[in-house]
């Protein structure tokens, strides 16, 4: 008995010295490894990754090496090879929250939300800790559990009272329910406790504009360029966004130069004789043109559609802005049509013209009030937002209104 106690000693510690043996290998491997990964020597330093795993599986530096192997991966656009990686890891060691985190940010790259949300799941049963918290709210925001979400970043803001983060997630969060007034103010406690936190001011640029407050998110845009003077990609971002969320309108109108022009300015009693020679004779018909600017890209079709413009009479509203000034009529005064003939669009100019036909009357003495003629249009810029009511309509006496 003794004697098989002394040999079965002898051969734990023979097998102790020769695991210490593939452990410092597996570190010096993975040190090489980690000096060529700052080279930029991705394949080397998978490969020397490789080898600290091999030669100890179950020692940190072999877990070290999986996760750098991973990272390297993925500097390489190897996704899948990362997610491989860190899956290998993990059934090794579960508890690496770390790296549940890691494979969490890769699935949320890849649009796996589901599987990004488990994987943050799992860190924070290994870790609770406030990152870990904030990871999962994130994921859970991903897949539209907004409430879970709101929960999680409830807990970040209890355990970092004095950090922006909690705050910022749930403002996040309401701005995904569409709870404005809550964003705000969950946006505003995060610059009240991180003055300076862009990412904060950036979000509640966006509710700004999402609520309809497009002055507030301008303000917002002022602010960023001011933090960052040398940085403005968060604010140009969101002065994008304020474009792209603004109603078109139309800013000014011309008497087009490419057909006969309609003098909108002429007031009541004007000769049509006056606006064309070509309306001498009775029972004439001629083509007129009026051109518009807008402030942003048009959708062409909507433009084109002459069933989105029409041509009146302004209706008055008791400061002389009516047809003919409000007055009776004269007998002479001819009706145009309320559609034009025609609408052409041009995109690089943003400019609309619009053709439209008068009629001279039986006895040749037409008469019109260009001034108070009404060009209204009510179709849709190019991302399918309708007019600003406030400049969808022309006239030469009152201008846009």
């Amino acid at each position: 008995m003794d004697d098989f106690k002394i040999n079965s000693d002898r051969v734990f510690t023979l097998s102790s010295q020769n695991y210490a043996k593939r452990e410092n290998y597996a570190l010096r491997s993975l040190q090489t490894g980690l000096g060529q990964f700052v080279g930029k020597q991705y394949d080397l330093a998978i490969t020397s990754f490789k080898r600290a795993i091999s030669a100890a599986p179950l020692s940190d530096a072999a877990l070290n090496a999986y996760d750098y192997m991973a990272r390297a991966y993925l500097t390489q656009g190897n996704s899948q090879a990362a997610i491989d990686t860190y899956t290998k890891a993990l059934k090794i060691a579960p508890n690496r929250d770390d790296m549940h985190v890691q494979l969490g940010n890769i699935y949320t790259t890849a649009g796996r939300f589901k599987e990004a949300r488990d994987q943050y799941a799992l860190a924070v049963k290994y870790n609770p800790s406030a990152p870990n918290r904030y990871s999962l709210g994130q994921g859970y925001m991903a897949t539209g559990q907004y409430e879970e979400a709101i929960q999680q970043f409830e807990r970040v803001q209890q355990k970092q009272p004095k950090e922006p983060f909690g705050y910022h997630g749930l403002g996040q969060a309401y701005a995904k329910q569409g709870k404005y007034e809550d964003a705000i103010a969950a946006f505003k406690q995060a610059i009240s406790v991180q003055y300076d936190y862009q990412d904060s001011y950036s979000e509640l640029g966006y509710v700004y504009v999402d609520s309809g407050d497009l002055e507030s998110a301008q303000e917002v845009v002022n602010t960023l360029k001011s933090l960052s003077p040398t940085d403005t990609s968060l604010a140009d971002s969101l002065s994008q966004y304020i474009y792209e969320k603004t109603q078109p309108k139309m800013t000014s109108a011309y008497a087009s130069s490419l057909y006969s022009p309609f003098l909108s300015t002429l007031g009541p009693g004007t000769a049509l004789t006056g606006l064309s020679s070509y309306l001498a004779n009775a029972g004439v018909e001629h083509t007129f043109a009026m051109e518009f600017q807008f402030n942003k890209p048009m959708d062409a079709a909507s433009v084109q559609d002459v069933f989105n413009w029409s041509i009146t009479r302004a209706s008055g509203t008791g400061r002389a802005d009516g047809y003919n000034y409000d007055m009776a009529l004269p007998a002479t005064d001819v009706t145009l049509q309320p559609t034009p003939q025609a609408v052409y669009y041009n995109k690089d100019e943003q400019t609309a013209t619009v053709l439209f036909k008068i009629r001279q009357n039986a006895t040749a003495n037409g008469t019109l009030d260009p001034s108070h003629i009404n060009f209204t249009f009510k179709g849709k810029d190019l991302v399918g937002l309708s007019m600003d009511k406030s400049a969808d309509r022309y006239s030469g006496f009152s201008g846009f209104a």
